[in-house]
């Protein structure tokens, strides 16, 4: 149930990356519901705000799981922007997502570490002067 749950909302999530916490709630309602038969729309719309509640404080800086996953993928990125996004540098990233087992993201990682790249590269070709005089001032 979990993994299904998880792929409704990856699927909720690919092609609309600004999906509200609203859209996700009835999504994992949705399983909820299918789990158990809820007699009492009261204690069914409580549980939903109880999720909506759990999901918006999770997403937020300062929450300790937050913090921890936000970090794997800082230096799983991290790992790809430096080495590249050959074997060692998915193996760094795989090494940083694994400590939060979220290994399934390393697809997505790479790719976003990949455009970072590339929008670094063009950065610097076009502002590569102005940064040069710019650490010159200081």
């Amino acid at each position: 149930m979990v993994v299904r749950c998880g792929e409704e909302v990856s699927k909720l999530l690919d092609p609309f990356e600004e999906a509200g916490i609203e859209e996700i709630v009835e999504i994992m309602s949705g399983f909820s519901r299918d789990c158990e038969e809820v007699a009492n729309i009261d204690k069914f719309q409580a549980r939903k705000a109880v999720m909506s509640r759990m999901l918006v404080k999770s997403l937020q800086p300062g929450d300790v799981m937050f913090e921890r996953i936000s970090h794997a993928v800082y230096l799983a990125a991290r790992g790809v922007v430096l080495v590249g996004k050959g074997p060692q540098g998915r193996k760094l990233a795989e090494m940083a997502l694994w400590r939060v087992r979220a290994v399934d993201l390393i697809d997505r990682v790479v790719t976003t570490a990949v455009i970072l790249v590339a929008a670094a590269t063009v950065s610097v070709n076009i502002h590569g002067q102005w940064y040069t005089y710019l650490i010159d001032l200081t």
